[in-house]
């Protein structure tokens, strides 16, 4: 059944070079509003701070180019693909131009639901989200503009969010592997959702696996056991999980995060503000469990949905 207007969806990748402060991130969406013409964009966005600089690319096509399928899960718009196994394709916008073929190698670890299962089927939350791979290995190349990244054993995960509006205001963090813990993984978001005109106060999920244990909070009756408080570009927060206790944060240097337009479901613009070399530190303690520190060196990444526009940070797309 082909969905019905409000509603949006991203099938995306992302992934870091091991070897040097560069990340690639790949975005295939769909947007069918309330008002105005449906959409279909295929994103590119590099992250190379220290060498070329960070560039992004956008191209929009005819809703009737784009393919989306459930099984097998399957993105195509154009002449672009993402699936499981592979993402690839070539955009050319303004006399820009971008190519990407990458082959991914799927890691065995279970997908990340940042829900419950319940909440993926209830009306609310109105954004849904899951890492299909959050330990995904990406091998091939990626092309924008004059910069070229020969991608070899990259670590990154694989995505999809869907729902019928963006949430109003959020920060997402996800990590694929810390230093010295190349298994372990976090996706958490610290998020102010709506009902109709009423804002919420805000809450956060989060799923933190390491060492063969998950720290999860995935509904919101829980979250009143954990808090996030975020700004640009600095974000704490911590759980209280049985008897695990987490603390961390992620920051970002305002070099190493690129700004994009977002339009909503209801026609509205907002800003998001994205780094995938941003550094997480988490501190974990407990009854029955060394205390843990871990810390994954511009290599989270950190995204801000945001009305404010933040002029230090270009939007490149």
């Amino acid at each position: 059944m082909k969905p019905q207007p409000p509603y949006y969806e991203s099938r995306f990748v992302r992934a870091n070079d091991p070897g040097r402060s560069r990340a690639l991130w790949l975005r295939s969406t769909l947007l069918l509003p309330t008002a105005g013409v449906p959409v279909a964009d295929s994103w590119v966005m590099l992250f190379d701070p220290d060498g070329a600089g960070n560039r992004a690319l956008k191209q929009p096509h005819p809703i009737d180019q784009s393919d989306y399928r459930s099984d097998p899960w399957t993105a195509r718009i154009g002449v672009t693909c993402i699936d499981d196994r592979s993402a690839c394709g070539s955009a050319s916008v303004g006399g820009r131009s971008a190519r990407w073929d990458l082959r991914i190698a799927p890691s065995g670890s279970p997908p990340v639901k940042l829900l419950t299962e319940r909440g993926y089927k209830a009306k609310f939350p109105t954004a849904k989200t899951m890492v299909r791979d959050p330990l995904a290995r990406f091998d091939g190349s990626v092309e924008l503009d004059d910069v070229r990244f020969e991608v070899a054993g990259w670590t990154g995960s694989v995505n999809h969010n869907w729902g019928r509006r963006h949430t109003p205001a959020y920060a997402f963090g996800q990590v694929c592997g810390f230093d010295g813990a190349p298994g372990s993984s976090l996706e958490i978001v610290t998020a102010r959702a709506a009902i109709g005109p009423l804002s919420l106060p805000a809450a956060t999920l989060l799923v933190f696996r390491h060492d063969g244990r998950e720290v999860a909070v995935r509904s919101v009756l829980a979250t009143r056991n954990t808090h996030g408080e975020y700004r640009p570009f600095s974000w704490s927060f911590g759980a209280s999980v049985g008897d695990v206790d987490l603390d961390g944060e992620i920051t970002a240097q305002r070099g190493d995060v690129i700004g994009l337009n977002y339009t909503d479901t209801d026609g509205g613009s907002k800003y998001c503000y994205n780094s995938a070399l941003a550094t997480c530190r988490i501190h974990l303690s407990g009854s029955g469990i060394a205390a843990t520190e871990l810390t994954a060196t511009r290599r989270a990444m950190f995204e801000i949905l945001t009305d404010t526009r933040e002029k230090s940070v270009p939007l490149l797309a």
